[in-house]
């Protein structure tokens, strides 16, 4: 998820992650008995029994004049489209984040923080939910807002567009500058966006407002804070360097987490910007040390008053992006207890564990233990870059090495889960007795008689997944949206039939979430899953061909903002194997800039793009998902020359040479083989050129899946990664494994799709 969504506004500690990729999920959600009971009570009336419960105890935190994690109960269109990410689910109480922080603190303080509401209103809450959680147009606290400008549409249309002589003849139109187009954006605002500087003087010497505001409350100068030349045309001419948007961010804020944005920040703070903002979602100083922008950080460091706010946020991106500098400015000025919730940051399931010495080295406690009982060491263990190195002196100083979490790990059983033989020999030299397996069992597999066949039985279990988790979670996943999309695509290109009224449904459902993300896009805060989810849902768009709009222009934008100065998209989680490789989010990224960069970006995205695929090509490769991606993004970044394909077929060498006497390919080479890497592996040999679906190698990995796939149309794939948000039921089979189950059918079916052609 968006980093600057995981860091609450009190104290900025580790809340709730919304992250859309999830592989994994906690051993203790609401049952489905209690999930049908609520269901079944009578019809709620949300004005009459829900909106009174939201008015007296939540909006104090949740309404008009505070709106904390960004999330605001007061008004529908906000409520629904959450805080950092979709909280209510609708239809979905069993999943719902906002029933869970009802009803306990499993995922983040129990809310109202002043006491739990009663149980009746609840139960009441949960039953709205599960009905539909209807909020008719009277009650939904929405302003009235004037018509769009038609020549402001036009305008703006044609800036996006880049028609000179259309914005020629509209600009000559007596205050355009200053009219209101679709959601209150003006022409002055979409030429920060897609035009010059030129164009943005013209806009200002016709008299357009600086400071006038869009209906989400965003000013021209923040969106401009990417661009140090019209920055510094609108603040001259007058533009509010503290005005503070609906998301309660500042140009300062936004700027603060723009890579290569100093002269801006400098700008900003010449010009009297408050350093010291304390938004929902962000603070300067974090922001700062997510970029990973040493300059900026100092410089923010030096002005803002103590206590500085973030510093747990900022502490754990600034050791991410190697700023050693920044984090020993912080750590003198943090209590123990801050430095243990930094650690959170930089352990599964948010970080890979391999940073956690240096927090260790400054007084950070072997012993700490998060809400769900999760040691350091397990939580270490759970990592697939656990070392012995990382790991010893957590036993020296003391871990619990028989420790168990609520959910029934421990630090063995975990380490178990990726058969890191180092670690678990470890492990039991310290004493660590054997549990049992949290493996579940997989079946009895069916195999089908083709690869289409296999296909046909697996596309309508696939489909009608795709329609539950986004129907339930309201938000868009890897593993059963965008893997679903691009399953439906390579089907179809191959001739097998697929349900084209679900597919084009679930198209115009993706787009419409992508549309309620653009302006917060906009202004800096990504989907939940940051880059990783970004790419991957622009990659399933892409696969079904769907066209460029102002919403997908927001989010490649927001793509090169996180890009790193070598070239790569870093991941910001570790839940293998979806999201948990730099490789990954690296081609994908590169990708959806190639296919969705808007034209006024088309030399700064050209640039990102050739850096991306520079990274690539070097990048140190680990796992199948490392191999696979890096072949699909040679692929991708292929301009047919020699050089090109001779780097992809030694790629492509590397990673049949992987392959398994089974004909599969393991996730790790201290795994089995599964559905997820030789779907995932032949998927990109065939898709970058490697390999073509007659080799014998193609046609062994071919007969893995056939043997493997069961009646129903899945393939089973154990999770190995830590939960980090509720579990929900999506119709795919397998409980608790099920969503990297349905993301190892989505890459199995694609890879027999292209064996059918």
């Amino acid at each position: 998820m968006s980093i600057l969504s995981r860091i609450g506004n009190v104290g900025l500690v580790v809340a709730t992650s919304l992250v859309l990729t999830i592989d994994s999920a906690p051993r203790a959600a609401s049952s489905r008995a209690d999930h049908q009971a609520a269901s079944s009570d009578a019809k709620v009336d949300f004005v009459r029994d829900v909106q009174p419960i939201f008015r007296r105890s939540c909006y104090g935190c949740h309404g008009a004049a505070v709106h904390q994690g960004s999330f605001r109960l007061d008004r529908r269109s906000d409520a629904m489209r959450g805080g950092g990410g979709p909280v209510i689910g609708p239809g979905n109480s069993a999943g719902s984040r906002l029933v869970f922080r009802l009803e306990g603190s499993q995922f983040g303080p129990q809310m109202p923080p002043t006491g739990a509401l009663k149980a009746d209103e609840i139960r009441t809450i949960k039953n709205w939910i599960d009905q539909g959680a209807e909020w008719p147009d009277e009650a939904a606290g929405e302003a009235s807002l004037p018509p769009a400008d038609p020549n402001a549409v036009r305008l703006s249309q044609a800036l996006r567009a880049g028609n000179a002589a259309t914005i020629a003849q509209l600009a000559a139109e007596p205050k355009i500058g200053g009219a209101r187009g679709e959601g209150g954006t003006t022409p002055l605002m979409s030429a920060v966006l897609y035009g010059d500087a030129r164009t943005v003087r013209a806009f200002l010497d016709g008299g357009a407002d600086p400071n006038a505001r869009n209906d989400f409350g965003a000013t021209a100068l923040m969106w401009a804070v990417g661009d140090a030349e019209k920055a510094r045309l609108l603040v001259e001419r007058g533009a509010d360097v503290n005005a503070k948007s609906d998301e309660g961010l500042t140009p300062l804020l936004i700027a603060a987490g723009q890579p290569g944005a100093a002269a801006v920040v400098k700008l900003l703070l010449e010009r009297g910007a408050n350093p010291n903002v304390d938004a929902p979602t962000s603070t300067a100083v974090f922001s700062s040390a997510f970029t990973g922008d040493d300059s900026v950080f100092r410089a923010l460091v030096g002005v803002v008053q103590p206590p500085i706010k973030g510093s747990i946020g900022a502490l754990a991106y600034a050791l991410r992006r190697g700023c050693l500098a920044c984090a020993d400015m912080l750590v003198p000025k943090m209590a123990p207890k801050e430095i243990e919730t930094a650690a959170d940051l930089l352990t599964p399931p948010n970080g890979d564990a391999r940073l956690l010495s240096y927090l260790l080295a400054h007084g950070l406690s072997a012993s700490k233990k998060d809400e769900k009982g999760l040691t350091l060491l397990m939580q270490v263990a759970a990592s697939d870059g656990a070392t012995t190195a990382i790991v010893k002196p957590l036993l020296d100083a003391g871990a619990d090495v028989n420790a168990t979490s609520t959910e029934g790990f421990t630090a063995l059983s975990l380490a178990k889960l990726r058969a890191n033989a180092p670690v678990i020999d470890l492990l039991r030299k310290a004493g660590a007795k054997d549990a049992g397996s949290l493996l579940a069992p997989q079946g009895v597999a069916s195999p089908a008689a083709s690869p289409r066949a296999a296909v046909e039985r697996s596309l309508p279990l696939l489909q009608q997944t795709d329609v539950t988790f986004l129907r339930k979670s309201g938000c868009v996943s890897c593993h059963n949206n965008t893997l679903t999309a691009m399953t439906v695509a390579l089907s179809r290109a191959s001739g097998i039939r697929v349900d084209e009224e679900v597919a084009d449904a679930q198209a115009r459902g993706i787009s419409r979430f992508l549309e309620t993300w653009r302006e917060r896009a906009l202004q800096g805060v990504a989907i939940p899953g940051d880059a990783d989810t970004v790419s991957a849902i622009l990659l399933g768009h892409a696969a079904e061909a769907q066209p460029a709009t102002e919403a997908t222009d927001a989010m490649a934008r927001l793509l090169r903002r996180y890009q790193a100065r070598d070239g790569s998209w870093p991941i910001l989680a570790h839940r293998p194997p979806l999201e948990s490789s730099d490789v990954e989010v690296t081609a994908a990224s590169m990708r959806a800039l190639q296919v969705y960069a808007a034209r006024s970006d088309r030399a700064e995205s050209t640039r990102a793009i050739a850096s991306a695929a520079a990274w690539l090509a070097t990048a140190p490769v680990v796992t199948t998902e490392d191999r696979a991606f890096q072949l699909l993004g040679l692929g991708w970044s292929s301009a047919n020359s020699s050089a090109s394909k001779g780097a992809i077929q030694k790629a492509g060498r590397a990673l049949v040479a992987t392959q398994r006497a089974d004909g599969g390919w393991s996730q790790l080479s201290t795994l089995e083989s599964d559905a997820y890497a030789t779907g995932q592996a032949l998927v990109a040999l065939e898709q970058s050129g490697a390999l073509a679906p007659t080799d014998a190698a193609f046609q062994r990995g071919v007969r893995f899946l056939l043997n493997t796939q069961h009646g129903d149309g899945a393939w089973f794939v154990p999770t190995r990664a830590l939960a980090i948000q509720p579990f929900f039921e999506s119709g795919f089979p397998f409980g608790h494994d099920q969503f990297i189950s349905a993301a190892a059918t989505g890459w199995a079916t694609m890879a027999l799709a292209l064996a059918s052609r």
